[in-house]
């Protein structure tokens, strides 16, 4: 299945895409966008990337977000899936390719967007046609309710401020027996997690930190069933069935 006919099963009535550029879409009007990731996206994956960086700020690893990803890509080997906030695919990159799963992987930044298509075609050569890059934005979804199996949405929540009403969204995107795979930070009495958490808050960079059963309430208050969910660090992993 090409691009046009991805976007034309699963676009809302009477959204409009542009073609950017080679392997990329737009969502957005046509008119100037600067996200914040635009300016930093260079500079955020060559410190997010690495192993210190998570560990000593946030006590995980790189390894725990690709294995999330990778959970979330094998739940139905079979089924169109999306990815909501992709970035630049630093952690999912290999896991798509790996796969032959049909992706649509969104984000408002195009500055990260042009870093998942180089991380794509520097591992596997090229973008496969069954991954699709798209520019949008989460506060106003252009997907029509009910078309995809999977959705990841990684290291999201904590950047948004209306998480109450972005969940039930997301969650509507899927198919009945649809899986939901979320990944967010809280605080969880680590200090020097706790602390950064705090300072990126006061800088406008993160909402108000929450706890980890701030969150885990949120996400069953929202869904309205139990959710999956486990802790590493200042790091929240949530899976629920929709």
């Amino acid at each position: 299945m090409n691009h046009s006919e991805q976007l034309k099963d699963v676009l809302a009535e009477g959204c409009i895409i542009r073609r950017l550029e080679d392997d990329i879409y737009s969502a957005l009007p046509d008119l100037p966008h600067k996200h914040l990731y635009d300016r930093r996206a260079a500079a955020y994956d060559s410190v997010v990337s690495t192993w210190l960086y998570n560990r000593l700020m946030w006590g995980t690893s790189p390894l725990d977000y690709v294995a999330f990803a990778r959970e979330a890509v094998v739940s139905h080997p079979a089924g169109r899936m999306v990815d909501a906030g992709c970035g630049s695919m630093l952690f999912t990159a290999q896991v798509y390719l790996a796969s032959h799963r049909q992706v649509i992987a969104f984000d408002q930044s195009l500055q990260m967007l042009k870093r998942a298509r180089a991380r794509l075609i520097r591992l596997g050569g090229s973008v496969p046609e069954r991954i699709l890059l798209l520019q949008a934005d989460l506060s106003n979804l252009v997907f029509r309710p009910g078309r995809f199996d999977t959705l990841l949405c990684m290291n999201v929540l904590h950047q948004f401020a209306g998480a109450a009403e972005l969940i039930p969204k997301l969650s509507g995107l899927l198919v009945d027996g649809g899986q939901l795979y979320l990944t967010s930070l809280v605080s969880n009495g680590r200090y020097i997690g706790d602390r950064w958490l705090g300072t990126l808050y006061r800088t406008g960079e993160f909402v108000r930190p929450r706890s980890g059963v701030e969150l885990r309430n949120l996400l069953e208050d929202t869904l309205g069933e139990e959710v999956s969910y486990r802790m590493k660090g200042n790091m929240a992993f949530a899976t629920a069935g929709c």
